[in-house]
């Protein structure tokens, strides 16, 4: 896989917790040990409806709205993007099938954006693939988890991540190496976190809003408040405790708000 396609997953909202519990064989991935919280109430799931992200810089407003829709067992089936700015209008629809709880395909459809058009994954031991399936050929990445289930490594065809994490299975520090050259980094980033649920708290064991929802390795347990890249991010929460807005600063410049929407479900 070009590295152009492996950014597909490291590019837009930034940061990981890696193909685990949903992603790796059950008692490896999909109910491993996460710092799970009590929901806020013992009854009531949140779960995202709604994301609508607002670019604050540029001559002309740049808006993208994501919705999500979920079976009678919580999970993720289908996720909308829609863009919208002065010189692009799309919309990308993203549907997800599972075997056995776990992600096993993504197809996409819609104009613009990335040429895949179908996500396959299969999981063996501390691995989980996912193949791109393109109109002529296939990519793919490779995940490799440690016993505690959490990404590790992060493995393209020219380029990999090395994946560090905190005791609240956050990732902290993410390191980039062109492969054949270990000794070399050509990137780290470090990130620090609040102690808040994450907006997609309820759907952090699904590997899809892990690794391809939003072009990036994202951890969702906790919520990131900053980086070593100059940015900041400015929680407004509810009384739950979820973020309802989120704006990223960047070298004291606001450039990004993002808004969130919640449906409550009652659980037994």
């Amino acid at each position: 896989m070009k590295f152009k396609h492996f950014a597909l997953l490291v590019t837009v909202i930034a940061v990981m917790a890696g193909c685990k519990k949903d992603a790796i064989p059950e008692k490896t991935a999909q109910t491993a040990n996460l710092a799970e919280s009590a929901t806020p109430k013992k009854d009531t799931i949140y779960l995202v409806k709604q994301m609508v992200t607002n670019q604050l810089l540029g001559p002309s407003p740049v808006t993208q709205t994501e919705n999500f829709k979920y079976n009678a067992n919580r999970q993720l089936t289908k996720h909308t993007v829609t863009y919208k700015s002065a010189s692009s209008n799309f919309t990308l629809n993203y549907a997800i099938t599972y075997n056995n709880g776990k992600v096993s395909e993504v197809n996409k459809t819609g104009t613009k954006h990335y040429p895949w058009k179908k996500l396959l994954y299969t999981y063996a031991g501390y691995t989980c693939k996912i193949v791109y399936v393109y109109p002529e050929s296939r990519d793919s990445i490779t995940i490799y988890l440690g016993k505690d289930t959490l990404a590790k490594k992060v493995q393209g065809n020219f380029a990999y991540y090395l994946l560090d994490y905190d005791g609240k299975r956050n990732i902290t520090k993410r390191t980039q190496y062109d492969n054949g050259k270990p000794a070399n980094p050509t990137g780290t980033t470090v990130y620090t976190y609040d102690n808040k649920r994450s907006p997609f708290w309820s759907l952090r064991d699904n590997v899809y809003i892990l690794t391809q929802a939003f072009n990036d390795l994202n951890t969702h347990n906790n919520n990131r408040v900053s980086n070593n890249l100059f940015e900041l991010y400015n929680h407004t929460y509810n009384t739950a405790g979820y973020p309802t807005q989120t704006v990223v600063v960047h070298s004291s410049v606001a450039i990004r708000k993002i808004d969130y929407t919640y449906t409550k479900v009652a659980v037994n």
